[in-house]
C-alpha cells in the first residue's frame, strides 16, 4: 500500500504557523507541499517531504483567482494571515487547498492520499496499519470528520484512490473551481463546496466518519484518532500559542 500526505502553504503562513508542521513531521509517507514559489531553508533530515510549485503546476489557479477578484470580495488574496472579513464567502483565499490536493491525486501511483492542513503538528509517528485500521479502512472510499450540524472539518481528508467513485468525486471537486461552479453554492468555502460534491458525487458509497461523537463542533479533533499521532492548531489561538489549547 502506498500513502502520502499533502499540504501547502507560502512564506507568511510558513513563518507564522507551519514552521511547525516542517520540523515534527516523522510519518514514514511521502508528503508533498505545494508552494508559492518559496520553500524554508530547513536543516531537519526529511527524505519525504517533496515540494512543488502550486502555481508551476497548477496554471488553472492563477487563472481562477484572477477570473474572479471582483466576485470574491471577501478575499483574503494577498491581505493579512489572520481573515478579518467572512469566510464563508472568501473563496480565494481557500482555493489553494483544492488544487493542490486535486493536481497530486488526479496524476498519482498512491493509494492512499491523506490531504492535511498546514497548522497540524506531529506527536509521534505511525505505521500503514494503524493508517488503514484508524483512518481509513480498505472498504471505505473517504474518511473525513463529519458534523451533521454544520459543514464537514476538512483539515484532515483521506482519500482511497483505488476506489473509482474517489476518483470521480475528487475530478469534480476540481471542476468546481475550473468552471466556477462553486459559485452556485450557498456559501464559497472549501469545506462547504467539498460538502456539496461529496454528497452529490458519492451518494451511496461508504465513507469513514473519523469522529462520530463530537463534543464541541469548533473543535472535533481531541475526538478523532488522529488526536493520538498529531495536534490540529486550528484557529488563532492556538496557532499562535503554537500548542493545543482545549
Amino acid at each position: 500500500m502506498k500513502i502520502a500526505l499533502v499540504t501547502t502553504f507560502n512564506k507568511k503562513l510558513y513563518e507564522y504557523y507551519a514552521h511547525r508542521f516542517i520540523a515534527t513531521y516523522c510519518w514514514p509517507f511521502d508528503c508533498y507541499i505545494y508552494h508559492e514559489g518559496w520553500t524554508p531553508k530547513i536543516q531537519y533530515d526529511l527524505p519525504h517531504i517533496k515540494y512543488r510549485d502550486i502555481n508551476e503546476t497548477n496554471p488553472e489557479l492563477k487563472a481562477f483567482i484572477h477570473r474572479n477578484l471582483s466576485r470574491n470580495i471577501d478575499s483574503q488574496y494577498d491581505k493579512d494571515i489572520v481573515p478579518t472579513t467572512d469566510y464563508k464567502m472568501d473563496a480565494i483565499r481557500f482555493c489553494y487547498k483544492i488544487f493542490a490536493k486535486t493536481h497530486l491525486m488526479l496524476d498519482c501511483d498512491y493509494d492512499y492520499v491523506f490531504w492535511v492542513d498546514a497548522d497540524i503538528v506531529f506527536k509521534k509517528t505511525i505505521t500503514e496499519q494503524e493508517v488503514i485500521n484508524k483512518f481509513l479502512p480498505q472498504d471505505q472510499s473517504i474518511s473525513f470528520i463529519d458534523r451533521p450540524s454544520y459543514y464537514s472539518e476538512c483539515g484532515f481528508v483521506g482519500y482511497n484512490l483505488t476506489k473509482p467513485a474517489t476518483k470521480r468525486f475528487i475530478y469534480n471537486l476540481r471542476e468546481h473551481y475550473t468552471k466556477d461552479l462553486l459559485f452556485q453554492e450557498r456559501e464559497w468555502h472549501d469545506s462547504y463546496v467539498w460538502d456539496c460534491v461529496r454528497k452529490k458525487w458519492l451518494i451511496g458509497e461508504p465513507q469513514y466518519n473519523l469522529a462520530p461523537t463530537i463534543r464541541k463542533v469548533g473543535n472535533p479533533w481531541p475526538d478523532t484518532p488522529m488526536s493520538e499521532y498529531a495536534d490540529h492548531l486550528k484557529g488563532k489561538k492556538r496557532k499562535d500559542a503554537g500548542v493545543m489549547l482545549k
